[in-house]
């Protein structure tokens, strides 16, 4: 007997080895209350779409494609493989993603308010700081940026339970986040006074290859509002002497 279904009987169905047709087209279609378990949904299509309180487990939604708007509402994925998935335009409300691989799906576009993220593998992805609110992200971020067109755009994550590998930060307001809790990264809510200070008393010291990058990176941080630094990520890139001397005039400024 085949596991093939109809898109139109997805909602309310609680099933486990689903196996849709390839592509399957969901077009303007309310999904309400679907269990699915080691299921197969072979590059799904949500066209205009709502899922509401539905449960994926260990199922494989890889290359599928969100569109129109799409909503997700209060949804649980444990162990989906949203790989090299387009999320486009759409709008995820109240979802929790568990051990979820994210490689190669594109975040720029969607929306993630009050999301939790725990464990996923998260790796060089770019979410839009104006567009992931209210969310907790729990485990290792790798290479991932967070990104806006417009400066100091407010970025309310809570990263307490993370760890940032070479995370970075471009146009965003620091001073809401929840850092990072482990003593590898240090977080400088009050960033921007702390560099304008530093940068006072850098001027007066002697001309040096490394005091001119100081003032250049110290000026850099001048307008940004909070910052996160990895300090073995620092120290990588830049070298000890350097991150010694970055982190120590930021601690204390002069």
């Amino acid at each position: 007997m085949s596991n093939r279904i109809e898109s139109k009987t997805l909602s309310g169905l609680e099933q486990d080895g689903l196996v849709l047709s390839e592509k399957t087209l969901f077009k303007s279609e309310s999904i309400q209350a679907c269990k699915l378990k080691n299921s197969k949904l072979s590059y799904p299509i949500f066209d205009g779409c709502l899922l509401e309180n539905c449960v994926f487990e260990s199922s494989n939604f890889s290359n599928s494609r969100f569109f129109n708007m799409t909503m997700l509402n209060l949804c649980d994925f444990k162990n989906v493989d949203f790989r090299s998935t387009g999320l486009n335009d759409s709008v995820f409300n109240g979802c929790t993603f568990i051990k979820c691989d994210f490689r190669q799906t594109a975040f720029n576009d969607c929306t993630f308010n009050n999301c939790t993220f725990d464990n996923c593998k998260i790796i060089d992805n770019t979410f839009n700081a104006k567009k992931i609110q209210n969310c907790k992200l729990v485990g290792k971020l790798q290479e991932v940026n967070f990104t806006s067109e417009q400066p100091n755009t407010l970025l309310k994550v809570d990263f307490g339970e993370c760890k940032l590998e070479y995370v970075t930060f471009k146009n965003c307001n620091l001073e809401e986040v929840v850092p990072p809790t482990d003593t590898q990264h240090i977080y400088f809510r009050d960033l921007s006074e702390r560099a304008k200070k530093a940068l006072s008393y850098m001027e007066t010291q002697p001309d040096s290859s490394i005091n001119t990058l100081l003032k250049r990176r110290l000026k850099s941080f001048s307008t940004q509002r909070g910052g996160i630094f990895n300090t073995k990520n620092l120290e990588t890139i830049e070298g000890p002497e350097y991150s010694k001397l970055l982190i120590s005039l930021l601690t204390d400024p002069k």
